[in-house]
């Protein structure tokens, strides 16, 4: 069976593509994942010279709209279920899965199957790739 170069986005993690799974995830913040999951924040090593106010950092991560103060009522029952539909949990996420906090240390084997999923120090999901 010929697979045309559009297709290899699809893989084996219930046959979506990363566009699909970009649309569930993205902007939502990951909740009640394992406490040994996060890494522990990056310490400047003291031996290159180099603290970590002076070094520049690798890149940004991609701006996600996040709602504003305006769109939620704060005394409103609304917005808690609001902010619960921000929010996916580890369990939530289909396996094989990689969480990729900043500071995460990630091997380079290649597993095409394997959901990536990108997230800010404060957890947000900014972006999810196979790789």
């Amino acid at each position: 069976m010929n697979s045309s170069p559009g297709e290899k986005e699809v893989v084996q993690s219930k046959q979506h593509t990363v566009e699909e799974w970009s649309a569930l995830f993205v902007g939502k913040r990951l909740v009640e994942y394992p406490k040994d999951a996060k890494p522990e924040p990056i310490k400047a090593d003291h031996d290159m010279g180099t603290k970590m106010e002076d070094a520049e950092p690798e890149g940004q991560a991609p701006k996600v709209d996040e709602p504003t103060d305006d769109e939620d009522d704060e005394g409103s029952s609304d917005a808690a279920e609001k902010a619960k539909k921000r929010q996916i949990k580890w369990a939530e996420l289909p396996q094989p899965v990689r969480v990729i906090w900043p500071g995460t240390r990630v091997t380079r084997d290649l597993r095409p199957n394997r959901l990536n999923v990108i997230c800010t120090a404060d957890d947000l999901i900014t972006k999810v790739q196979f790789f």
